[in-house]
């Protein structure tokens, strides 16, 4: 009896530092070394997407509840600045509010699409982006405060932006 409880003891040890180290190794993969990625991606590069663009949708909700705003359906703006480098300025004016003004790169992470921050340089993200017949289509999860209380939500994003 003695042995079984020794051997499952083993088993679940040898288990449990197996799992351990699968979800080190998953972590590490899982991080966005930025100094790796391309301005050219398979269906669009940085380089065709430079420019200025206004959004004609910029639709934010919090996924799993009702709450949500379009900013531009609802009189505001979103205008998008990319520099041929993959640097970018998104300025949103919700209507009767001050701009908000988020910058920092695009580029292409092992062919992902992947936005990093300027405020959160070693944390980039993968989003969805598309240009198709001018339209350029960006669609991802953000922070942004959907609900209006001052406290930033996680959100998804559907931006569409043609050029100014």
């Amino acid at each position: 009896m003695m042995i079984k409880k020794v051997f499952l003891a083993s088993v679940l040890v040898i288990l449990s530092l197996f799992v351990l180290s699968c979800e080190s190794d998953e972590s590490e993969e899982d991080g966005i070394d930025f100094s790796d990625c391309s301005l050219t991606g398979s269906n669009f590069s940085i380089s065709d997407i430079a420019g200025n663009w206004t959004a004609t949708q910029a639709n934010f909700d919090i996924p799993g509840t009702s709450e949500q705003i379009d900013v531009v359906a609802d009189g505001g703006t979103v205008t998008l600045n990319v520099q041929t480098n993959g640097g970018f300025t998104l300025v949103i004016t919700e209507n009767g509010s001050a701009s908000e003004s988020t910058t920092g790169d695009l580029a292409f992470c092992e062919g992902l699409f992947t936005v990093r921050y300027d405020d959160a340089l070693n944390d980039p993200e993968t989003i969805q982006g598309s240009l198709n017949n001018g339209i350029f289509t960006i669609t991802g999860p953000v922070e942004y405060d959907v609900d209006g209380d001052g406290n930033e939500d996680e959100a998804f994003v559907v931006l569409r932006l043609q050029r100014s």
